[in-house]
């Protein structure tokens, strides 16, 4: 299936099961080029291929599962940014081999050509073009290199906020639908540029440091004097940016200031901190120590950002917890697996397989002795997981 407008908007899906071959995909997409030899796919295998934009950015999704696939990709007219959601990836360049898993993002630059193979995976990718990227690199005043534009991988301090992933989740309705055209589509379509190139360092740039560095310097230099408070001037200085640059690329990269970036990351720390108590100690040391002073507002902030009051978080982190004595061993085996396991896809009836009850009597069990569900839990342990060492485009991500 398809569709066009006179700004090149297209809708491709493919699948086995429309009897499209798995090597036609290739060759469907961009117009019989060599882009895609070697492909194959084994015996079984299920795949769906969509695409979706126009000339400039395309989403695509691709979910290849109950086999493995392969092929060579080579040099194209577009940068690939992807998320593996399931699966494995191997992708084998000329100096080099990267095994993708589910989690950060990957780019692959235009000019580099790859051989990959993978097993069972749905891979969410966001495609750019390289002639609109540069575009919109020189519009922003960057130097781009004379040569291939070439990409390394975000930086951690980065990934882990997934900004682009979160551009993308936010403008996924517009960008899915054909009537947004022309310089609407543009505007969309540059704002995912900008994300692309200020949190992905461009190689081949000589003494010039790239933008996504600057920014990894800001974070962690207020991820490191967080309780210090530093002004905006002390991040600047420390990231090389100009105050007006350093505003400019958090409010287009993190939709956020960087005063309200070190609140929010304050807020997370004592969160954390809340979260695995240990003693005693209540929530207003633990506040002041990351410089809450004013009780009141510290717990209206505190309830905008995690929709519950601090003392309730240490409440429940404390009554669920398994050597606090509060709880059944029924409780603690369920916590501790829990715990375990709280990457996986975890359900009620797991859990209550683990602790040797049935999932109605689990419930029960939580609200009674926690004052949480079993699956609030859950999202408590993977949220201060999450905050204190980073997680990995929207749709079934």
């Amino acid at each position: 299936m398809s569709t066009s407008s006179t700004n090149g908007y297209r809708r491709l899906r493919f699948t086995e099961s429309d009897g499209t071959d798995y090597a036609r995909i290739f060759s469907a997409e961009y117009n019989g080029k060599d882009l895609g030899t070697e492909t194959y796919v084994t015996e079984g295998t299920r795949y769906e291929y969509t695409i979706v934009g126009d000339d400039d950015v395309t989403l695509r999704t691709m979910r290849a599962e109950g086999g493995r696939r392969g092929g060579v990709i080579g040099p194209r007219s577009d940068h690939v940014v992807f998320w593996l959601t399931k699966g494995r990836l191997e992708m084998h360049f000329a100096d080099r081999t990267r095994v993708i898993e589910p989690g950060s993002p990957y780019i692959a630059s235009a000019s580099e050509a790859y051989r990959f193979e993978s097993a069972d995976t749905v891979y969410n990718g966001l495609h750019v073009s390289d002639p609109f990227l540069r575009s919109v690199g020189e519009e922003l005043g960057y130097r781009l290199p004379e040569g291939p534009l070439l990409f390394d991988q975000q930086d951690e301090a980065i990934a882990r906020r997934e900004p682009l992933r979160r551009l993308v989740q936010d403008l996924a309705p517009a960008l899915l639908d054909d009537r947004v055209v022309g310089s609407m589509r543009t505007a969309l379509n540059r704002r995912l540029a900008v994300v692309v190139l200020d949190t992905f360092p461009i190689r081949n740039r000589g003494q010039d440091v790239p933008v996504a560095n600057r920014l990894r310097d800001a974070i962690r230099h207020i991820e490191a004097h967080a309780q210090d408070r530093p002004s905006v001037p002390d991040i600047a200085a420390a990231c090389g940016l100009s105050q007006r640059g350093l505003q400019d690329v958090f409010a287009r990269t993190l939709g956020t200031t960087p005063n309200r970036f070190m609140r929010d990351h304050r807020l997370d720390c004592v969160r954390r901190e809340l979260l695995r108590a240990v003693g005693d100690e209540g929530v207003t040391p633990v506040a002041r120590r990351w410089g809450f002073t004013n009780p009141g507002r510290f717990a209206a902030a505190y309830r905008e950002r995690f929709g519950e009051d601090p003392a309730t978080t240490l409440r429940s982190s404390r009554a669920a917890r398994p050597e606090s004595g509060r709880t059944s061993w029924r409780v603690r085996r369920a916590v501790a697996h829990i715990v375990e396991h709280a990457g996986s896809d975890l359900t009620v009836d797991d859990i209550a397989d683990a602790a040797g009850v049935r999932p109605r009597r689990l419930q029960q069990l939580f609200q009674q002795e926690c004052g949480l569900s079993p699956m609030a839990y859950v999202r408590s342990v993977r949220d201060a997981a999450s905050r204190n060492t980073g997680a990995g485009i929207g749709g079934s991500d």
